[in-house]
């Protein structure tokens, strides 16, 4: 029978269980993305919320900044005739006043403080409170701002703000750059209220930038500061059928802020929160059991070592988003239930079979739309259906073959855009990536053909995969290396450059992976070495007419390729030049390396070395970077015996770190010899 005369069945008996079926699945599907579209608005409100502070951050820093610098704050400091007496107060409101603060502190050396008779609102081992400013009608009053002043952590705080900018101030002298440090800041909880603190030294002298004591700005981060700061996100404020993402900050006791109106509600909230492990959440609330959608996270800005962190819930309601479904779903329903009699099963049967083959070949469009193109479709039947079926397969077949000799993201960019197939090469910024395998000729000598190849296939297919999952487009393999590329239009965003060094980490973990299983297999154990560049290149096809390849060419991929190969000088795994650390900085936690010059080029090129991806436990490896950068410095600055002497104190901790042995014994061989007057801090590499 022709599919148009079974359409024509299925039309005229009106078959409503089949529709309930579709509706009812259709309603499930709907559901499920929209949880799925709510939870990512959720954590777009929360990355919001850090983009918030860090704006805030920046502005009040500033004021602060240049309020301590004012040449009337050094004079009152050091004016040693002149008891310093209540003089903050002036100081502490202008602050308040400038920055918008809420709460404005000053707190100076305790000893210069106790010599010059200053008011001492509370008394530190190294650093005194000395000045408070309320902003005008802030709900605090004279025994809050008492609690407030002596609060422990708060103190304890302010005198780590101080200590961290004498530290920072004093490395920026003794470097021969005397300058101003930089501001700090904060998210805490002070007497069950939440606050976010920024700090700025104070000095007395803006020749030395002798850091004297510490300017504080806090803001709190109340219900009027989040209605403030944040609107209705994603719709418009006066459709009322569309949900808000409401907001809600707490402490480990209570929740202290929101724009959720309703009190019980935003206890409700609070415990519910408490009552489960996981950061999205779900829960009722009011007398019908409204379900909402939450998510629990911490302030970025919080220290993970605060006895109480406070943190931020956006939450939202499903059912308000779900209700034009809901209501479609009852009218529909009522429809079916109303035109049922008429339904026959033959007409269910029909449309049945007819729906379950087109959705079998729909699931295979899908399926090779996401690159498996080994995807077929069962049908026997005779009807257009499944001539389209056939055709279907016979288009896969081809697709297969065409999918072994091209990566899969160029085959989806082809599918998604056509015109890529001809159109003409364009420059865009990108990051480029090569590895390699450390002494592969020799590996290679020692195994079979078959032996080798399995092996190779199988480091290819591990760390092709990691690659993959970031987006990157594997350009090709080249013996035992492999070149990528990040960049349009493949990576329609601008973290390319965070992708690529995300890349490289996860391959130098599944890499260990492999070892570790080889070493058990009794095979040779492969170790990489990677470079990667970030710049302006050409992308698109070059080639004949009959012959193409999609690749990138240009000065970048020439400075991947050498860097890749400048790991043999330093000892590292991975290095990155200076264009790629700076945009992924955000990401992944980076140390300077050194100046070198490549093959085939005059100037000098800053090389850093990815460490580890931010938030993935880097406090440990922070105190090394210190170390190696305050080394880094000496070397450059002549000083060689400093700088060794640093060395060696990092060698204690990481003796086998090879950028740390590489500068070690560079200065040692300058200090035996030391360097003509013209001598620049640069390497020069002498090979590729």
């Amino acid at each position: 029978m022709s599919l148009r005369y079974k359409a024509l069945i299925a039309a005229i008996v009106l078959v409503s269980l089949v529709t309930g079926v579709l509706v009812y699945r259709a309603g499930q599907g709907y559901e499920n993305a929209e949880r799925a579209r709510i939870r990512q608005q959720l954590r777009q409100d929360a990355r919001s919320l850090n983009d918030v502070l860090d704006a805030r951050v920046k502005v009040v820093g500033a004021t602060l900044k240049f309020a301590s610098q004012s040449s009337e704050l050094v004079r009152l400091i050091r004016g040693e005739q002149v008891a310093l007496a209540g003089n903050f107060t002036t100081f502490t409101r202008e602050w308040a006043e400038a920055s918008g603060a809420d709460i404005a502190l000053a707190g100076i050396d305790t000893f210069t403080a106790e010599d010059r008779a200053a008011d001492i609102l509370h008394k530190g081992e190294d650093l005194s409170l000395v000045g408070i400013h309320l902003r005008e009608g802030f709900g605090l009053d004279k025994a809050g701002r008492d609690k407030l002043v002596s609060d422990t952590e708060l103190n304890a705080r302010l005198a780590a703000a101080f200590e961290q900018a004498d530290k920072a101030a004093t490395a920026l002298r003794k470097a021969g750059k005397a300058g101003p440090a930089p501001a700090t800041s904060l998210v805490m909880v002070v007497d069950m209220r939440v606050y976010l603190i920024v700090f700025a030294p104070l000095y007395d002298s803006l020749q030395e930038f002798t850091v004297i004591g510490i300017s504080a700005a806090m803001v709190e981060l109340d219900s009027a500061w989040l209605r403030d700061n944040f609107k209705v996100s994603g719709s418009d404020a006066d459709d009322t059928d569309v949900a808000t993402i409401f907001k809600l900050v707490y402490t480990r006791q209570a929740p202290t802020a929101s724009t959720f109106e309703d009190r019980d509600g935003m206890l409700r909230v609070f415990a519910q929160s408490q009552e489960t492990s996981d950061e999205l959440f779900e829960f009722g609330l009011g007398q019908n059991g409204e379900r909402y959608l939450g998510l629990r996270v911490p302030f970025a800005q919080a220290p993970a070592d605060l006895a109480d962190r406070p943190g931020f819930i956006p939450f939202k309601s499903l059912d308000r988003e779900l209700l034009p479904l809901r209501r479609l779903r009852e009218d529909i329903s009522w429809l079916g239930v109303s035109l049922g009699v008429l339904a026959s099963l033959l007409a269910y049967l029909t449309a049945y079979s007819v729906i379950r083959r087109i959705r079998r070949l729909q699931a295979a469009t899908v399926q090779v739309r996401e690159g498996k193109f080994d995807t077929r479709v069962e049908d026997k039947g005779r009807d257009e259906l499944g001539a389209l079926g056939k055709a279907f397969n016979d288009m896969t077949t081809g697709l297969k073959a065409l999918g072994l000799y091209t990566h899969d993201t160029l085959a989806r960019s082809v599918l998604d855009k056509p015109e890529l197939l001809g159109k003409a090469s364009t420059r865009e910024e990108g990051s480029i990536f090569f590895s390699d395998v450390k002494g592969f000729t020799s590996i290679s000598e020692k195994l079979g053909a078959e032996e080798l190849t399995e092996q190779l296939n199988e480091y290819f297919a591990a760390l092709g995969h990691k690659l993959r999952d970031q987006r990157g487009y594997v350009d090709k393999f080249i013996g035992d290396g492999i070149m990528a590329f990040w960049g349009k239009p493949f990576v329609s965003t601008d973290d390319y450059a965070a992708r690529a060094c995300t890349a490289a980490m996860e391959c130098l973990k599944a890499a260990a992976d492999l070892r570790a299983k080889w070493q058990a297999e009794g095979k040779p154990l492969f170790y990489q070495r990677i470079g990667i560049a970030t710049g302006h290149v050409v992308v698109g096809n070059i080639g004949t007419d009959t012959k193409k390849n999609f690749t990138v060419i240009g000065d970048s991929v020439n400075l991947a390729s050498r860097l890749e190969g400048a790991n043999k000088v330093y000892g590292t795994e991975v290095l990155v030049d200076a264009r790629t650390a700076e945009l992924a900085r955000g990401t992944v936690l980076f140390r300077e390396v050194d100046q070198i010059v490549v093959v085939g080029k005059t100037e000098p090129v800053r090389i850093y070395e990815p460490l580890a991806i931010l938030g993935q436990g880097t406090g440990p490896i922070r105190a090394d970077l210190a170390l190696y950068e305050q080394a880094l410095a000496a070397y450059r600055q002549r000083d060689f015996k400093a700088a060794l002497v640093l060395l060696a104190k990092l060698a204690a901790s990481q003796p086998g770190d090879g950028p740390a042995q590489w500068l070690a014994a560079r200065c040692r061989e300058l200090e035996s010899q030391p360097p003509e007057p013209g001598w620049r801090p640069v390497t020069e590499a002498t090979s590729k």
